[in-house]
């Protein structure tokens, strides 16, 4: 007997294909992403980082996950934001504790100019003097004499001439900045200065008043900047440091 072929297709063999068919549209359809995009998201992420800008860096991770189909890469790209992050905080509390210590220091400095101010001679209890030029005679008092004390690791120093002790210098060397505003004085003239690294840092010379009154601070806006105040009458003594106090 003859064998028979139908002319139609086993339902086997349709339910087979459209099975097939049905996968294939269904990752079509997951496969959403576009590289193009994703790309540009991690590109943006990372530069968010680097400039600081987390709640933009969140966003446009947010974007990333939603742009790209391989998500191998994610995870390093959320690690680069937690670090950002974790380093932020980090800065931030270092300068945080920075402005507080500039800040403390400065006032225990102008404690102690004020307390010296008078006798600087007794600053310290074993101030330093420069020898006598040759020729002085022994009791002549016509040199520099320096008293210095310690504030943790600073030192406060008045330099004075032992001959007027209305004439001195007080320093010290701050960590942080510290403006003519924040010592409570009067800014009479602002210049630029050279610094670190080829550029330039602006120094004050600011009038003080309260127990200070009558005198000069000059203070550079820059870091580990040594802070100077000093009397009327200190320059005639030490002709080499007019520039410093007066400028250009």
């Amino acid at each position: 007997m003859p064998m028979v072929v139908s002319p139609f297709p086993s339902r086997r063999v349709t339910y087979r294909f459209g099975f097939l068919a049905l996968a294939t549209l269904a990752l079509a359809a997951c496969k959403k992403g576009d590289p193009e995009k994703c790309t540009q998201a991690q590109t943006v992420v990372r530069t968010a980082v680097q400039n600081g800008d987390f709640a933009s860096a969140r966003t446009w991770r947010e974007y990333a996950y939603k742009q790209c189909d391989d998500t191998s890469s994610l995870p390093g790209l959320d690690q680069t934001i937690v670090q950002g992050e974790a380093a932020a905080a980090t800065k931030k509390a270092q300068e945080e504790q920075e402005v507080q210590d500039t800040n403390a220091l400065a006032k225990v400095f102008f404690q102690f100019v004020a307390d010296n101010r008078a006798a600087p001679d007794h600053a310290s209890q074993n101030p330093v003097c420069e020898p006598l030029p040759a020729g002085a005679p022994a009791t002549s008092k016509d040199h520099f004499c320096t008293a210095t004390r310690q504030a943790g690791n600073h030192s406060l120093e008045v330099r004075y001439w032992d001959a007027d002790h209305g004439a001195f210098r007080f320093t010290t060397t701050l960590d942080g900045q510290l403006d003519c505003k924040a010592m409570g004085g009067t800014v009479s003239k602002e210049w630029d200065v050279p610094a670190a690294g080829g550029k330039s840092a602006k120094r004050d010379r600011c009038e003080l008043g309260g127990a200070l009154q009558g005198l000069t601070a000059v203070v550079t806006a820059a870091h580990k900047a040594p802070l100077y105040v000093v009397s009327p009458t200190y320059v005639a003594h030490d002709p080499g440091w007019h520039a410093i106090l007066e400028g250009p």
